[in-house]
């Protein structure tokens, strides 16, 4: 990974305060100035862009993982809440 992306990782990850090693399936794409970091934590989905120059982070977007999704990491004694 260059160094630019490096740094778009580490300004998304800065943003909302967790550390590059708690973003799961980072993904890294660019287009002319801007970054778009799309990563998961354990509970949430974000999609952020990021100026080249700057490093700042000029838009995010986020939600949280489907339930359905929570639900299938679980064993499944536990998965049956009702």
């Amino acid at each position: 990974m260059s160094e630019k992306r490096k740094m778009a990782v580490c300004a998304a990850a800065r943003e909302i305060g967790i550390s590059e090693g708690d973003m799961l399936n980072v993904y890294v794409t660019y287009q002319t100035g801007l970054y778009e970091v799309t990563f998961a934590t354990e509970w949430m989905t974000y999609d952020m862009f990021i100026d080249e120059n700057t490093m700042e982070v000029l838009g995010i977007d986020y939600r949280p993982i489907p339930i359905n999704s929570l639900l299938a990491q679980l064993p499944e004694a536990v998965q049956d809440v009702s």
